[in-house]
């Protein structure tokens, strides 16, 4: 089972918190309906709150570009590695060739073909360079979001005090009374709305930096374990491979003494059985012309001894 990659577990952490965020608002719409919309005398409550509410969704929707561009790149990375295993000749096959590690490939192909050193660092050096520049906007806009809140509470307050001016002026009047209480109200909306987008933009910013960092860490690893021996040629990697070579070679002359000594034995264990046989065959020549010479022999006696008797009529037996 393939792990769950770290861009798709943030990205169903944000999908969590903006259901728990809708079920709070909805649970608490009575409350939020009379801080953010009753008593406003004026349109600042309003266009504070939507300044601060349009930044967020702006570094939210980075935040969402930035996972989903980090999922491909996961998913590229996890699909280099595994035609690594399969073989360095179908290393890029169906990557992205926009990905960091398609990059990668084709810039340390290229110094190779040009017969260029290659330097990790610097390379590890430019695509930390690079990748810190796509977290900008959010960083910028958190950095900005409690000061966008502190403003809208520095501007509610010159409203409540403009409004109490004209209280005091008036002796009784109840238009600068409601000013000071929406001067008052739209201080705590501007400051509360600020926080709590804050708070959730530096939780998803950090998550994207860790990201970032893992990600980066994993480009490097891959390139110092699979890409830099596959395309850099060092002293070390020389001598290295040597030794390689000069073990293999040692190990097939071992194979072939083997599998000479196999067939010289065989070759002795065959001409052994040969000769035996041979010897077999030959001793059972040599006897059977011994057994004809003898039957010859004591043919030739038998003849010569009826030859005597008929020469000196001797008596038969």
């Amino acid at each position: 089972m393939q792990q769950l990659r770290l861009s798709r577990s943030i990205l169903i952490q944000l999908l969590v918190v903006i259901l728990a965020l809708i079920a709070l608002a909805s649970y608490f719409s009575d409350t939020l309906n009379m801080i953010y919309f009753s008593n406003q005398q004026t349109s600042a409550g309003f266009a504070l709150n939507g300044l601060i509410v349009v930044l967020f969704l702006l570094g939210m929707i980075r935040v969402v570009w930035l996972l989903l561009a980090y999922d491909r790149e996961e998913k590229a990375l996890m699909r280099c590695q595994h035609n690594m295993d399969s073989g360095p000749d179908i290393l890029l096959d169906h990557v992205d060739a926009a990905s960091m590690i398609a990059l990668r490939v084709s810039m340390m192909e290229s110094m190779r073909l040009k017969h260029a050193p290659i330097h990790h660092q610097a390379m590890a050096a430019t695509l930390l360079a690079t990748e810190s520049t796509r977290t900008g906007l959010v960083r910028f806009i958190h950095k900005i979001m409690i000061l966008c809140g502190v403003l809208g509470t520095i501007i509610s307050l010159s409203i409540a005090l403009f409004g109490a001016s004209n209280m005091l002026d008036n002796a009784v009047s109840s238009g600068g009374m409601g000013m000071v209480i929406h001067g008052m109200s739209t201080a705590l909306s501007t400051t509360m709305s600020a926080i709590l987008c804050y708070l959730v933009l530096a939780y998803f910013l950090a998550a994207i930096q860790n990201l970032q960092t893992r990600l980066l860490a994993r480009v490097e690893e891959f390139t110092s374990m699979h890409l830099l021996p596959l395309y850099q040629l060092s002293e070390e990697s020389i001598s290295q491979h040597a030794v390689d070579l000069v073990r293999e070679a040692h190990q097939f002359m071992q194979a072939i003494n083997e599998q000479l000594n196999h067939l010289n034995m065989a070759s002795l264990t065959e001409e052994i059985q040969h000769s035996r046989l041979q010897s077999e065959r030959i001793h059972e020549e040599n006897k059977i012309q011994l057994q004809q010479q003898h039957e010859d022999s004591k043919a030739q006696l038998e003849s010569l001894a009826a030859t005597i008797k008929d020469g000196f009529r001797l008596p038969g037996a």
